[in-house]
């Protein structure tokens, strides 16, 4: 029988993808990744497919540098569950709040590329800040 194709990622998926790589502690590979993720939505995705969204990739191998660095609780390790369980919130609240200011980091680069790129086009300052005009939200589609 034929495996159907993984649904394309939601941002929803998305999420469960960076949520799953913020609270990640063991060893980590694309494989295992992956894994996780289908047991977590029950569809399988390709390494490939994960690598083509930025936030994943950066994700990833902010993790993976994160955990290297790290070295395995052996000893100190609290015996209170609740204790424990902080302690692993804690470790999965700075994951993300270091991926994203990674991922911050990325879009000030990018706002500063549009920004010289825009100004070496004549589009001023005033211009990028120009309101959005307001949606008609009195008028139906098909009324004339």
């Amino acid at each position: 029988m034929k495996k159907s194709r993984a649904p394309d990622l939601t941002q929803e998926i998305l999420q469960q993808v960076l949520d799953t790589l913020d609270g990640w502690q063991e060893k980590l590979t694309w494989d295992l990744l992956l894994d996780a993720v289908e047991t977590l939505t029950g569809h399988r995705y390709s390494r490939f497919t994960f690598a083509d969204y930025p936030e994943i990739a950066n994700a990833f191998s902010l993790r993976k540098d994160t955990l290297r660095g790290t070295l395995p609780r052996t000893r100190g390790e609290p015996k209170d569950e609740r204790l424990r369980a902080a302690l692993e919130q804690v470790d999965r609240l700075q994951a993300k709040a270091e991926r994203l200011q990674a991922e911050n980091n990325l879009l000030s680069e990018q706002f500063v590329t549009w920004a010289i790129n825009a100004e070496r086009k004549g589009v001023t300052m005033e211009m990028l800040n120009t309101p959005l005009p307001k949606p008609k939200r009195d008028q139906t589609k098909g009324a004339k």
